[in-house]
């Protein structure tokens, strides 16, 4: 049963990245979050049924994250003590659900997204990315996500492009 849970959860690592691609093509403020809470829904039951439970207990966070973020932007902007709340939350969820020194590296990472999302400048989020993402990439690799490990990958990719194709020129006014 445990094999099988271990299987049900890579899935659900999987489709948390199908729903990654989605979040990239949809409209609205609202579509994208509502995706991304779907996202990390997935990612959440990922982490916890392939026991890596650092990941797990920081998703779970990032859900109620996203609600929060969903309703407190309504108005167009998020009140800055909403994501320094989320980081510290997010540190602490991330000590109490300690797995080993590798959960240091999700933990960093999300804390410090958490903060990031926040930023007003795209760049200023992509380049928060190239910090952030390969912490989170290198403990997905240690605790066997494969979901969590091709997300990180193709969001540093991303970001890079992003970098590329908005750091210079007629777009200069998003850096």
């Amino acid at each position: 049963m445990e094999q099988i849970l271990y299987y049900i959860g890579q899935g659900l690592g999987i489709v948390a990245v199908i729903l990654g691609f989605v979040n990239y093509q949809v409209k609205t403020r609202e579509q994208v979050l509502y995706v991304h809470i779907a996202t990390t829904v997935c990612f959440t039951l990922h982490y916890m049924l392939i026991g890596a439970y650092s990941g797990m207990a920081m998703n779970f966070v990032g859900i109620i994250r996203n609600v929060v973020f969903y309703f407190a932007g309504k108005n167009g902007k998020i009140n800055k003590a909403w994501p320094i709340s989320f980081a510290v939350i997010m540190g602490v969820m991330g000590l109490l659900a300690w797995e080993s020194w590798y959960s240091v590296l999700a933990v960093v990472g999300l804390v410090i997204n958490s903060y990031a999302m926040s930023f007003n400048k795209p760049n200023n989020i992509r380049k928060s990315i190239l910090i952030t993402s390969p912490l989170v990439l290198a403990y997905d690799v240690l605790v066997s996500s494969v979901g969590g490990a091709i997300y990180e990958g193709i969001v540093i990719i991303s970001s890079v492009i992003g970098l590329l194709r908005y750091g210079k020129g007629k777009n200069n006014e998003q850096k």
